[in-house]
């Protein structure tokens, strides 16, 4: 369970770290595809680093399972998210984001979600043969 903690922390570090590197050292108007690649690289570690500790805490709040599987379950969350953010950032900057293909991309992601917390049933032990 640590694990998680420290490569969450150290997701949001190297994110931050890149976009001091991004802001210091790049000319974004000399070399605007480095910049803009190197900020998405940054928005995505960043968002997905800090958003494990947001839906740690809660699914905290309103879950009842065990630390270790609420833990695991926020790490698939901070990347679903982290996805979900870069889509629509990129949506933004190609002009072509509106409001039904957020939304359209917002139940995607929630369907997601869901499969990914449902309760699978276990059909190995349930197969038969013909």
């Amino acid at each position: 369970m640590q694990l998680y903690n420290i490569a969450s922390l150290g997701k949001f570090i190297l994110g931050v770290l890149i976009l001091v590197i991004d802001y210091t050292t790049i000319n974004v108007y000399e070399d605007p595809t480095i910049g803009i690649g190197l900020a998405f690289l940054w928005l995505f570690i960043a968002v997905r680093g800090a958003s494990f500790y947001l839906f740690l805490r809660i699914q905290k709040m309103y879950r009842h399972a065990e630390k270790m599987q609420l833990v695991k379950d926020s790490y698939k969350l901070s990347l679903l998210f982290g996805i979900f953010v870069i889509i629509n950032v990129l949506f933004l900057l190609l002009g072509r984001r509106s409001k039904i293909l957020w939304l359209l991309l917002l139940v995607g992601f929630i369907a997601l979600q869901i499969s990914l917390f449902s309760d699978k049933k276990d059909t190995h032990g349930h197969q038969e043969n013909f």
